[in-house]
C-alpha cells in the first residue's frame, strides 16, 4: 500500500489564516499544529516514510520539507503552480505511482482534513488497502448523511460487502451528486439509503489511469504525455508546458462514473474537510450555543461563537456577540457572523481590487 498525501489546495475561505503563499493545510487552524503535520504523524504511525508520497505545489515545497522532514525528497511529487484543480493534479500523482509502484494500491489522504480519532483512520486505510487487493474494486469513504449540507455529493448504496475487519462496507448502485436546494436535499436524505461522500479513495494506479482515459481522454492524453517526460532532461518544463494545456476540473469528473459498481466504507472516525470556520466550529462544538475557543481568549456574554488568535501573549477579549468567526492573525483581524461567510470572498475581492494583495 502507498499512501498519497495531496497538499497543494489554496483553502481561501480559512482566510485570513489560509493565504495564498501559506494555505490552510500548512497553518495551525486547529491548535498548534497544522492540518498537514497531523496527517503525517498520524500516518507514521502505520506506515513507513518510503511508502508516504506527498503530492503539491513546487510554491509549498519548502512547507512540506520544514513540516515532513521524515519523508524522501524522492517521493515529492511536484505539480505546477498554475491551479488546476484535483483531476490534473492527482492525475499527475497517479502517473508517477504507475511508474514506480504499478503493483501496489494507493489510498488518497486530502491533507486539509482533520480525523479524530486516529485510530478508526488508519484502521480504514488498511482495510481499504486488503478489500481492493481481494476485489480490484474502486473504494472511498462515505458519512451517514442526516443533515442537510449542500457542499457534498451523495451516494445511494447498495448490498453490504463483507470486509474481514467487520467495518461497513457497501456497494455503490449511483452517484447522486449534488442537489440545488435544501428542500431537495432534505428530501433526498429522509427517503433513500444515502450517504455524504468524503473521497479517501483507494485502488490502483493503472486502473485508475484508465478510468481517466475512458471518461477524461482530454486529461488522459496529456498524462501519457507527462509520463513520456519524467525522467528525461528538461523534466521540469516540459511537465509544466504540459499540465498547464490542462483544463481545470475536479476528481469526481472520473471517479462518479467508476463509483458506479465501486465500493463505499463508513468513515470509523469524525471527519470534517475544514474548508470554513464554521466547519471548524462544528467539527468541535455539539452542545448548542457553546464557542470554540483557540488561544488567550476571554469571553463574557458570547456564545455560539469561534475566537481564534494565533498571537502569544496577545488577550483576544469578546463580549457580547452571538454565531460570529473572530479570528486573529499577526496582520489582520477578522469579525463576521457565521451566516456570512460567503462575504469572505467579497473582502478578498475588495482586497485585489484596491491592490492591497500583501493582506490575500
Amino acid at each position: 500500500m502507498k499512501i498519497i498525501v495531496t497538499a497543494g489546495g489554496q483553502g481561501t475561505k480559512l482566510w485570513p489564516y489560509s493565504r495564498e503563499n501559506k494555505p490552510k493545510q500548512f497553518q495551525p487552524i486547529v491548535g498548534d499544529k497544522t492540518p498537514y503535520e497531523e496527517t503525517i504523524e498520524t500516518l507514521l504511525q502505520k506506515f513507513a516514510p518510503e511508502d508516504i508520497f506527498i503530492s503539491t505545489k513546487r510554491k509549498f515545497i519548502k512547507y512540506v520539507s520544514e513540516q515532513s522532514p521524515q519523508i524522501p525528497l524522492k517521493n515529492y511529487i511536484i505539480e505546477p503552480d498554475a491551479a488546476k484543480d484535483r483531476g490534473p493534479g492527482e492525475g499527475l500523482a497517479f502517473v508517477h505511482l504507475s511508474l514506480r509502484h504499478p503493483e501496489e494500491p494507493f489510498f488518497i489522504v486530502q491533507a486539509d482534513c482533520v480525523r479524530r480519532p486516529a485510530e478508526g483512520f488508519l484502521q480504514m486505510i488498511e482495510e481499504a488497502g486488503k478489500l481492493v487487493e481481494r476485489d480490484k474494486k474502486f473504494i472511498s469513504g462515505g458519512i451517514k448523511a442526516t443533515e442537510v449540507n449542500l457542499g457534498v455529493d451523495y451516494l445511494q448504496l447498495g448490498e453490504k460487502v463483507k470486509a474481514s475487519s467487520g467495518q461497513d462496507v457497501y456497494e455503490v448502485e449511483e452517484f447522486l451528486g449534488r442537489r440545488a436546494s435544501y428542500r431537495e436535499t432534505k428530501e433526498l436524505i429522509e427517503n433513500f439509503h444515502i450517504v455524504m461522500h468524503c473521497n479517501h479513495n483507494c485502488w490502483y494506479p493503472d486502473m485508475m489511469l484508465d478510468a481517466y482515459k475512458q471518461y477524461r481522454p482530454d486529461w488522459y492524453e496529456a498524462l501519457m504525455k507527462i509520463r513520456d517526460v519524467i525522467g528525461k532532461p528538461g523534466e521540469d518544463a516540459a511537465v509544466e508546458e504540459i499540465y498547464n494545456t490542462m483544463e481545470k476540473g475536479a476528481t469526481e469528473e472520473v471517479t462518479k462514473h467508476v463509483l458506479k459498481g465501486g465500493r463505499i466504507m463508513l468513515v470509523p472516525y469524525k471527519w470534517t474537510d475544514i474548508g470554513t470556520w464554521s466547519s471548524v466550529y462544528e467539527f468541535f462544538i455539539d452542545k448548542e450555543g457553546a464557542n470554540y475557543e483557540d488561544g488567550e481568549v476571554v469571553t463574557c456574554g458570547t456564545s455560539g461563537s469561534l475566537i481564534k488568535t494565533s498571537k502569544d501573549g496577545k488577550l483576544l477579549a469578546v463580549a457580547g456577540l452571538k454565531d460570529v468567526i473572530v479570528v486573529d492573525t499577526d496582520d489582520i483581524l477578522l469579525v463576521i457572523p457565521k451566516d456570512k461567510m460567503e462575504k469572505i470572498k467579497d473582502i478578498q475581492q475588495m482586497l485585489k481590487d484596491q491592490d492591497r494583495t500583501k493582506f490575500l
